[in-house]
């Protein structure tokens, strides 16, 4: 017995006009993107506490952070962070500079 292998919204697409298969995979690119962290006042400490120490010991650390619909990874130093405008410069251990929002970071490893 042979059993149907159904290719998905896939076998529509012929029958549709351009526009409309633009239109789909836009839509399936939207509903590819992840959602930001939820952070909370303790985690926000804990970030804080770690990025004061990583600044102020020149420690390098791993900051995983969410930027542009997905989830990112940096390693390097901190470079300045202010509290005020909830951000932090890193310093990448290629010589390159991040900016990243404190409300954006999911973790961050010393």
């Amino acid at each position: 017995m042979k059993m149907h292998h159904d290719r998905g919204s896939i076998k529509w697409a012929s029958l549709m006009l351009p526009e409309h298969v633009e239109a789909l995979q836009h839509i399936w690119k939207e509903n590819e993107h992840e959602q930001p962290p939820m952070i909370d006042e303790q985690q926000l400490e804990e970030h804080l506490f770690y990025i004061a120490q990583a600044y102020q010991e020149q420690l390098i650390v791993k900051i995983s952070y969410f930027k542009n619909g997905q989830f990112k990874e940096l390693t390097g130093k901190v470079m300045y962070w202010n509290r005020e405008l909830q951000t932090i410069r890193l310093q990448t251990e290629q010589d390159d500079r991040e900016s990243i929002k404190l409300k954006h970071i999911k973790q961050i490893t010393l």
